[in-house]
């Protein structure tokens, strides 16, 4: 345990600190955030496909659309995505880039003939989606003159009234490890309690001086879905569908933040490095239904329940390395001595598990036929973030109460309902070969009290499809622009501390497949 004493310097202000990505309404509103899904030929279109039917994609999208099918299919499709993140931090730019290929879709499915000998037909369909990935990368950096992480963690140990005593109390000597990050910032002797009191203000060594930044973090997993539908035609007139989504969040988020304090004496700086490990499983139901008005205009409208994640396991990492040039302290035996050296130090690992109620999601759409040359189609698409909810039956009673007011309510103030707006149209150039094109405007859904920063997204997609007989191949470019931000710390004074501006460019190829039989 930390024993020395330390020469004390100046006192910043108090505050409450919390990295940006691991706050439950950030996380559950990353979780939900899905853009174009299915097939390669409906994501050519935008993502439009509520009212077309007869493709894969409504298995997990509109299964009413399965009503259309008039023979059976296989279906498989592979994506290669590349994101790049250009950021702006305190004046500097700095840019990050990651790339994965997915599996978007893999399904079936089976078409029967008329039902009862009569006016209804349907068909059963089952396969995997994935509706969203987290590639996220991000590099920022600058020169600081105003705070540091320290400062973060300087106010957390103030604000729960902490002393010397109190945090070597926080500190596990035999495992090394440490209950909280200020425990781990004063283990490493980067924070020092006030001389007088013994605790708060706590303060740490030169706190004015300049502060070169460097911080990253990478972002992988998706939420992938095994969906179950049935879709039926009644007289080729009405069509109806429902479907059930097992749909599992597989997610790890890596930071690294270092600071170097430029012209100190007793410590060069360090690197604090953070990991969350996420996964869960839920389950949802949809329903959807498509009027065909006359041969030529198609309307549709589909419901998705929220998904109910019964339980969200996640494992929380951290690791203080300090890096220090010679700290003044009074040795055992009581006499002056320069400590040098300071090994690195674990957070103790916290794992908890939660419960997760994501948004419902409505959408209305319509498709125009022009005989057999092609079509245009829309949708408009409703997600209720606001309505997100996490709570914990591992804490219990009032506990899991306090747990939910607090979150709940933050994600109330910070989100609200999102509009997604998609196009698409299809024409065919040969009877085999048709081209495609499409746009999409997804909502934020973050509430306009919570920045200014206009976060909703924005894709352009096209595609060439060549369809015979039993087989079909389908080429799919797109490419989405979106603005968002990134804080690494807060402080209680919104002067001392500043956020990245990002803008994210997601570009994807994707070439799908499938055969009838």
């Amino acid at each position: 345990m930390k024993k020395a004493l330390f020469l004390l310097f100046s006192v910043f202000a108090l505050s409450e600190a919390m990295a940006q990505i691991y706050t439950y309404p950030g996380l559950a509103k990353q979780f939900t955030t899905s853009y174009s899904v299915g097939t390669a030929r409906m994501q050519a279109l935008g993502g439009s496909h509520s009212a077309i039917g007869a493709d894969l994609s409504s298995i997990s999208g509109n299964p009413a659309g399965l009503g259309f099918y008039t023979r059976s299919e296989v279906n498989i499709s592979f994506a290669s995505t590349n994101v790049r993140t250009k950021s702006s931090y305190l004046s500097t730019s700095d840019e990050a880039s990651d790339s994965e290929i997915q599996m978007p879709t893999l399904g079936m499915v089976i078409s029967s003939t008329n039902l009862s000998g009569g006016d209804w037909h349907g068909s059963f369909g089952f396969g995997y989606s994935r509706q969203a990935i987290f590639i996220q990368p991000i590099q920022v950096s600058g020169t600081n003159n105003r705070s540091s992480l320290l400062d973060s963690f300087i106010e957390k140990a103030n604000d729960k009234g902490a002393t010397g005593a109190s945090l070597d109390e926080e500190y596990d000597s035999y495992a090394g490890t440490a209950s909280s990050a200020e425990a781990l910032a004063y283990q490493s002797y980067l924070i020092n309690p006030n001389s007088v009191t013994g605790g708060a203000p706590f303060e740490r060594f030169q706190p004015l001086l300049p502060t070169d930044q460097y911080g990253a973090a990478t972002n992988t997993g998706a939420l992938t879905s095994w969906d179950f539908a049935y879709g039926a035609s009644y007289q080729d007139k009405f069509y109806l569908g429902a479907a059930l989504h097992f749909s599992r969040i597989n997610s790890s988020s890596s930071t690294t933040w270092e600071d170097e304090f430029l012209g100190a004496k007793n410590v060069a700086g360090f690197q604090y490095a953070e990991t969350l490990l996420t996964n869960g499983s839920g389950i949802a139901l949809s329903l959807g239904g498509i009027y065909k008005v006359n041969s030529s205009l198609r309307l549709s409208l589909a419901f998705k329940s929220p998904t109910y994640y019964d339980q969200m396991n996640e494992t929380y990492n951290a690791r203080l390395f300090p890096n220090v040039i010679g700290i003044p302290a009074i040795g055992s035996t009581g006499n002056p001595i320069t400590i040098t050296k300071v090994n690195p130090i674990r957070l103790t690992t916290n794992e908890f598990t939660y419960q997760f109620l994501s948004p419902l999601k409505v959408s209305g759409g319509l498709a125009f036929f022009f005989s057999k040359k092609g079509f245009i189609t829309a949708d408009l698409e409703y997600v209720g973030y606001g309505s997100m909810k996490v709570s914990s039956t591992e804490l219990g009673g009032s506990a899991n109460q306090s747990f939910q007011t607090k979150y709940n309510g933050q994600i109330s103030r910070n989100f609200e309902g999102a509009l997604n707006v998609k196009v698409g149209s299809e024409i065919r150039v040969t009877p085999s070969i048709s081209l495609r094109g499409g746009a999409a405007m997804f909502g934020s859904g973050y509430a306009q009290s919570y920045d200014s920063i206009d976060r909703n997204a924005f894709q352009f997609s096209g595609g060439i499809g060549y369809r015979k007989t039993n087989f079909y191949i389908d080429l799919t470019a797109i490419r989405r622009t979106q603005k968002d931000a990134y804080t690494p710390y807060t402080l209680k004074n919104t002067a001392d501390f500043s956020s990245a501006t990002l803008d994210l460019t997601s570009t994807q190829f994707m070439l799908g497949g499938g055969v009838y039989f």
